[in-house]
């Protein structure tokens, strides 16, 4: 699977990487690897073992974190990529995990107090540009597809995308070389029908705050890592980031839904801040419109 790697600046070539794309869950579970190390409670197994595979993804294109690192895990879902954090830093590290879903929040809360020695903080809101309350879709089966950006109207638009995306994985040989042998137009209303499961929402009212207002209030003075996985609000956190508190960022990672429409705005905001920056796309992920950007101080 091949992986477009594009400096926004110059310098040296990131590494490549290759990640999992999305994948449905009703095809991966019978597949996915059992997760290692810390064996987190979850709502859906195959989610928590789909996002442990990811984790190693961030971790690259000059992105690290060392012993006492502040580390800020927005759309934390479960909490897996603060465990995977965690375990990479034997515990010395202090994270702040953002998880604004109720059911999910509950979960991560819970990991916090059994799995994490007081070193995880669990915030039960979203982050925005502004202090607000919005109606977030829930999806029970496949929660890491929850959105403020996801409803009724355009669940079927996202159902298409995400099939688009899924049968690339497939056809890259995600799920074995049997599979990877079925023509797309096989594949296609096959796991269609799968993802109907997308179509179950829950709409819950949730809180959202700027960033800023967050790190006055827990006095946090530096962000060694900003992770934001935020499924297509990821410019409306950035923008809750007063200009003040932009020097205490030090690295960052966003995954960026829209691609096409929202990759030089949010790569643009972070060379403005003073940031080496480089994105990555690969064909699992360009079938699903999704890339990733990495962000570092020179």
């Amino acid at each position: 699977m091949s992986a477009d790697v594009t400096p926004c600046e110059s310098g040296a070539r990131p590494k490549r990487r290759v990640r999992a794309g999305l994948l449905a869950p009703t095809l991966v579970h019978p597949f996915v690897m059992a997760m290692r190390a810390i064996e987190l409670h979850s709502i859906n197994r195959w989610e928590a073992s789909f996002l442990r595979e990811e984790v190693g993804g961030y971790f690259t294109h000059g992105i690290e974190c060392t012993p006492g690192a502040t580390v800020l895990d927005v759309g934390a879902n479960i909490g897996v990529f603060s465990a995977a954090v965690y375990e990479r830093l034997d515990g010395d590290v202090r994270i702040y995990a953002f998880e604004p879903m109720p059911p999910l929040h509950a979960t991560l809360e819970r990991n916090a107090r059994e799995f994490f020695n007081g070193r995880l903080t669990a915030l039960p809101y979203g982050l925005a540009s502004r202090d607000d309350e919005l109606d977030f879709s829930y999806i029970p089966a496949a929660t890491i597809f929850s959105s403020s950006s996801r409803d009724q109207g355009n669940i079927e638009d996202e159902r298409r995308r995400v099939t688009a995306s899924v049968v690339e994985g497939i056809r890259q040989g995600g799920l074995g070389p049997v599979l990877r042998r079925v023509p797309a137009r096989v594949l296609t209303p096959l796991i269609s029908r799968k993802l109907r499961v997308l179509r179950h929402l829950e709409t819950h009212r949730v809180k959202v705050r700027p960033l800023s207002s967050v790190l006055d209030e827990q006095g946090i003075d530096h962000i060694d890592l900003l992770k934001v996985d935020v499924e297509g609000a990821e410019l409306e956190v950035l923008r809750g980031i007063e200009e003040r508190h932009w020097p205490l960022v030090r690295q960052a990672v966003v995954e960026v839904e829209g691609w096409q429409q929202n990759r030089d705005t949010v790569c643009e905001v972070l060379l403005t801040h003073g940031f080496k920056v480089s994105t990555e796309q690969n064909s699992v992920q360009r079938a699903g419109d999704i890339g990733m950007v990495f962000a570092v101080r020179p």
